[in-house]
């Protein structure tokens, strides 16, 4: 398997963009996956007549917003240090759990590797919802607990974490 074919790629300023809309309106997928992008607005998924599902870096919804993995460990925190793929809707990382799994990170992981080792978790996760999506045979849960919105840790948070808490 290579890479797409050029011909088979649109590129679009935003997720968002006007451009994207019509591409997903004149397409019409029944499925959308979604890695890594920003907030879909409301707009698109209520103009798309498709199931938008995510692979999030983090469990949620515990550890909503980026570097769920990192922050898991930060705070000791190490079963739900891991990735969940969730249906999306319009709130960061607030929709109903598809899959989730932890992991667990060698010494020498860090928090470069950590979104690498959450990949490779959630691909079977990702998977499967695929499969059951487009056989009508979707099983989700509420995303239900102690819900908390993570974002990136500044310069010096990251630095006394790896000096107090060894957590890099």
């Amino acid at each position: 398997m290579g890479p797409l074919p050029a011909e088979k790629v649109t590129r679009v300023p935003s997720v968002n963009d006007d451009q994207c809309f019509q591409l997903l309106q004149n397409t019409a997928p029944q499925l959308v996956i979604v890695n890594g992008t920003r907030i879909i607005s409301k707009r698109i998924l209520d103009g798309v007549g498709a199931t938008f599902i995510n692979m999030h870096a983090g469990i949620t919804p515990k550890y909503r917003g980026v570097h769920g993995a990192y922050w898991a460990l930060v705070n000791n925190d190490k079963q739900n240090c891991g990735v969940t793929v969730h249906l999306v809707d319009p709130g960061i990382d607030t929709g109903e759990v598809i899959f989730q799994a932890t992991i667990i990170p060698a010494d020498s992981d860090n928090f470069v590797t950590y979104p690498l080792l959450q990949l490779a978790a959630g691909i079977p996760g990702m998977k499967k919802a695929i499969v059951d999506i487009l056989a009508g045979h979707l099983v989700k849960t509420a995303a239900v607990g102690e819900s908390r919105l993570w974002s990136h840790p500044g310069f010096g948070q990251y630095i006394f974490y790896w000096l107090a808490r060894g957590k890099k």
